[in-house]
């Protein structure tokens, strides 16, 4: 179906009923521009046709028939179809007859895309249909019949498949949308297996959401593309699992075996991610074998007293001085059939099967018992446990871990409760009422595995957490990734800011040692130091004196320094407590010879920053700048003993930015610099958004002058706009304003494009309200519309999801234009990259542009363009004035102003901008006449002839006319010539 034809409602009409003439069925059409809907003619016999006496009718009327327990669902699909998430669908829905009957409906069809991939119009085919009912019990599943279906094929010795499907995340589905929509999915899902599969097999319902079909004589690649088919029915309803097994391959002796094995590749379908088809493997069914049996095993070990659980303890060490922290006890399983079992495999069952709240309490009785038992020896060691979300969410997990607590006689401070990364933790409000219930008892919280899972760094003060434990792959080899030391670098300074500790796990060798050092975090835990063991290895190895330790000596082997005795020569206490404070300040001091450049000192902060410790006798500008000269700024000429110099100071060599305070000082009876550090960096959000203020203020001189004094309003609007976009670093800026031709519609009026970037004003004109509905919502509230993400408008607003997606816009401002509590129009900014968080600068360029419009739509209009004694007379003889603009160079006029007695003739229903004006005044010259007027128009311009000439004009109204136009030429500059004159309607043809 071409273009042109499938514009004509009467074409589309008379092919419909063609259709269902040759068919029987009813035909649908809907245009997905005008959002009308065409029927075949037969539809009148069965339905109440919405518009009886018209061709076509609204969505909303045909909406009128269907059900309401089904709208909400056409419509999800609809949306799906116009986001191109697929182009055909094949559904079932219920709508009501001409008699009040319920009728279901089977829908299918296909949507058609223009050449640019835009949708343009759906064609579908109707029928009455009665879906096979779904049970309404577990007792009616058909799964009976499926066996004994089976059971003939398998005796048959035939080769084929059978194949199980299931509907992925059904609860959720019916959650979403109610359990109408589940109940029209399931019967979708059937008809569509039904369909698309091979032969003539019939579909079986097994339990709640999964379905069976036997496929005799199919191959693998005919089972495969079948499940693809139906994957592509049934886009944007629901995705699929599936399981399937060859009758012949495994030598299978019943229909319930057979089942079996189609259930575990099933299994295997969904806990690979879901939405996919595997074919059954022996492996798959060992493994599920194992599962069982692993599982049986498991609670047969919780009912027994734990029977088979153990624990064993990792050290956790103290940086800097390697003493012993504590320890992490850890969950091990001997099953006494399969001997030792590996945590990955044995506690997702726990998982599975909620034994993990009785098991992880088990372990947290265990390990405090322990830790008490590891006091006597040592008082101050520690315990970690670690406890899964799905612990947290038992509701009495909040007392249990308090009474465990107070059984074991144990101070709080004696254990960290470790919860693993995962996505519940984004529920962090919940958990942090349990967190701060525990701390009140003085137990610490801590995030193990951090950066492997959801959780990110700025979520570190939103969640009420005492420590992190970064994982290993980050830690592993990290002296060869500049990438891993720096982001470890920024996740130890954020969680220092915060107050929280930073445990490393997974140390192996000396050189990672060596590079976390300088990282200085809390604790570090890894083989390097010791593998986890058991209670008496644990007592007899690391509750002893630290040199003897059996890591005392990683000291020597990776060159790190001597713990923290950095001193300043001081003979006396009060130069003690100076240096006290000097050594706890996150602020950076130092001292250094005005002379020779010497440091004499640099405090923790300063070594942590610049990444030294041996800077004794080394030049400042060396150890601080990195460089072999002293620095071209250096402000050693600008200090005095009465007052600080302040400076900033963008120091490249260590990435920050200071705001810096020297002062000569005396110190060991000579003059020497001292300079006071404050890190600023992380204020430099702040100051880049006053400089962003600072340089839009520079550019409203330049507005006020290019609105006030250009008197090209076209070239006026242009210009600023170029210049908001220039200054927002956008791809678009534009103004939006009222349609001329179309009321309630907008149109893009003008627009600024940055190089390389397409321009969307053709594609954005006689945009309808409701496409605007949100938008004009808001600016009717005084307020700007500043999206800085369009994922959320997918589901809540998808139309204007769909219209901004389709023109690559990710971010964008947009602000009204508003007089006397109108909105007049609007300035959109697309995608800034500067000053993205403001709309201020808009919303004054948007005064400076209503005062400008204002002035062109009532001054120039009433003082320039009414100026004649004979306006009445000719009033009466239905003759109007207009006031034309045309650049030198030009024949085509940019702008044009009329009367009220030329706006009336010419049906023009609001007062508009004399770009507009023109703009609509032309378009709807005749195109044969366009070159007759040019030409009268070039010789007025150039000799100053007398312009007469008459046009054909399509008359919004009246159809074609033809209209006089007379007139001279007034004044003009070297860009442009202004023309004066009156229009009449000759006749209407």
């Amino acid at each position: 179906m071409n273009l042109k034809f499938y514009r004509d409602p009467q074409q589309v009409h008379d092919l419909l009923n063609m259709f269902s003439q040759s068919t029987g069925d009813f035909y649908v059409f809907f245009d997905c521009l005008t959002r009308t809907v065409a029927f075949s003619e037969n539809l009148r016999n069965v339905f109440e046709h919405p518009a009886a006496d018209r061709l076509v009718c609204t969505l909303e009327e045909w909406r009128k028939n269907v059900d309401m327990r089904d709208i909400a669902r056409l419509e999800s699909i609809f949306q799906d179809l116009l986001a191109k998430k697929y182009d055909t669908y094949d559904l079932y829905y219920r709508a009501v007859d001409r008699n009040g009957e319920l009728l279901w409906i089977n829908s299918r069809g296909k949507c058609f895309a223009g050449p640019d991939g835009r949708p343009l119009y759906v064609l579908g085919r109707l029928s009455r249909a009665v879906p096979a009912e779904l049970p309404s019990s577990a007792s009616d599943f058909q799964i009976a019949e499926l066996k004994k279906e089976t059971q003939k094929l398998l005796s048959g010795i035939k080769d084929g498949f059978l194949l199980l499907v299931d509907v992925d995340d059904l609860k959720s589905i019916n959650l979403k949308r109610g359990r109408d929509f589940g109940d029209a999915l399931l019967k979708d899902v059937a008809h569509v297996i039904q369909n698309e599969t091979p032969g003539d097999q019939r579909c079986f319902r097994v339990n709640g959401d999964w379905f069976s079909i036997n496929l005799p004589g199919a191959s693998s690649s005919d089972v495969t593309a079948a499940f693809g088919r139906i994957q592509q029915k049934l886009s944007g309803q629901c995705t699929l699992s599936a399981g399937c097994v060859s009758y012949t391959d495994y030598a299978t002796p019943d229909a319930d075996t057979l089942l079996q094995y189609a259930e575990i590749a099933l299994d295997t379908s969904k806990a690979h991610g879901k939405n996919q088809l595997n074919f059954f493997s022996p492996e798959d069914y060992e493994k599920r074998l194992r599962t069982l049996e692993l599982r049986e095993e498991l609670e047969a070990s919780v009912t027994s007293g734990f029977r088979g659980f153990s624990l064993c303890y990792q050290p956790q060490i103290f940086s800097g001085s390697y003493d012993l922290y504590g320890a992490e006890a850890l969950l091990r399983y001997t099953s006494p059939r399969l001997g030792p079992v590996s945590p990955v495999e044995f506690v997702p069952i726990l998982e599975q099967t909620d034994l993990i709240y009785p098991v992880g309490m088990w372990v947290l009785e265990t390990a405090l018992a322990q830790c008490n038992a590891w006091r006597a020896k040592a008082p101050q060691v520690h315990m970690s446990v670690n406890m899964s979300y799905s612990q947290l969410r038992k509701s009495t997990v909040k007392q249990d871990v308090l009474n465990s607590l107070r059984r074991s006689g144990l101070p709080g401070s004696a254990l960290t409760i470790e919860v693993t990364e995962s996505m519940e933790l984004l529920n962090y409000p919940d958990l942090n009422q349990i967190f701060r219930q525990w701390k009140t008892h003085g137990i610490s919280i801590s995030v193990d595995d951090f950066g492997t899972g959801y959780s990110s760094l700025s979520r570190l003060k939103e969640m009420d957490i005492d420590e992190i434990k970064i994982d290993r792959c980050f830690v592993n080899n990290i002296q060869k990734s500049v990438y891993n030391q720096r982001l470890l670098n920024n996740i130890v300074e954020l969680a220092d800011g915060c107050q929280i500790h930073v445990c490393c796990e997974g140390v192996e060798t000396a050189e990672e040692l060596a590079l976390l050092e300088k990282l200085q975090p809390s604790l570090y835990q890894g083989f390097l130091f010791a593998r986890p063991c058991s209670e008496k290895e644990f007592s007899a190895q690391y509750l002893c004196p630290k040199e003897e330790l059996p890591w005392a000596s990683l000291r020597q082997k990776v060159s790190l320094p001597s713990s923290s005795s950095e001193t300043l020569p001081s003979p006396d206490a009060s130069e003690e407590i100076a240096q006290t404070i000097l050594n706890a300040e996150t602020d950076i001091f130092y001292l250094s010879d005005l002379d020779t450049y010497e440091l004499y000192y640099l405090n923790p902060a300063g070594q942590k920053t610049f990444d030294v410790r041996d800077y004794k006798g080394k030049k400042c500008y060396q150890v601080l700048q990195g460089a072999d000269k002293p620095c071209s700024f250096c402000t050693n000429a600008f200090l005095r003993r009465d007052s600080f110099h302040l400076w900033e100071n963008k120091n490249e060599y260590c990435g920050r930015h200071f705001l810096l305070k020297d002062k000569l000082v005396e110190y060991q009876g000579k003059n020497v610099r001292l300079e006071v550090a404050l890190d600023i960096t992380k204020q430099e959000l702040v100051s880049e958004q006053a400089r962003e203020r600072l340089a839009f203020a520079d550019r409203i001189v330049g507005y006020m002058n290019t609105l006030s004094r250009q008197s090209d309003y076209d070239r006026a609007v242009g210009q600023v706009l170029a210049s908001v976009g220039d200054f927002y670093q956008s791809d678009r800026a534009y103004l939006f304003e009222p349609s001329l031709v179309h009321p309630g519609h907008w149109d893009n009026t003008f627009e600024w494009c940055a190089p390389d970037v397409s321009h969307q004003k053709e594609n954005l004109q006689n945009v309808s309200p409701d496409a605007l509905a949100r938008w004009l919502a808001i600016f009717e509230k005084e307020q700007s519309i500043i999206l800085h993400n369009l994922a959320p408008l997918r589901e809540s607003s998808p139309v204007e999801w769909e219209i901004l997606s389709q023109q690559g816009i990710h971010r964008l401002i947009a602000v009204p234009v508003r007089d006397e509590g109108k909105t007049i129009g609007f300035i959109g900014v697309d995608n800034p990259r500067y000053a993205i968080h403001d709309d201020s600068q808009v919303r004054v360029l948007a005064g400076f542009l209503l005062t400008r419009i204002r002035q062109d739509r009532n001054e120039r209009r009433y003082q320039a363009l009414l100026r004649s004694s004979d306006q009445d007379v000719l009033a009466a003889l239905q003759v109007g004035f207009w006031l034309m603009r045309l650049d030198r160079n030009e024949t085509v006029p940019r702008q044009i102003l009329f009367n009220e007695v030329a706006a009336r003739l010419l049906g023009f229903t609001r007062d508009c901008s004399p770009a507009e004006n023109c703009r609509v005044w032309y378009s709807r010259i005749v195109e044969a006449d366009r070159p007759k007027l040019e030409e009268k128009l070039h010789q007025t311009v150039q000799n100053g002839a007398l312009l007469q000439t008459a046009i054909h004009w399509r008359h919004p109204q009246k159809g074609i006319v033809l209209l006089r136009f007379s007139g001279i030429r007034l004044q003009s500059t070297d860009d442009w010539i202004e023309l004066k004159g009156y229009c009449r309607i000759l006749d209407e043809t």
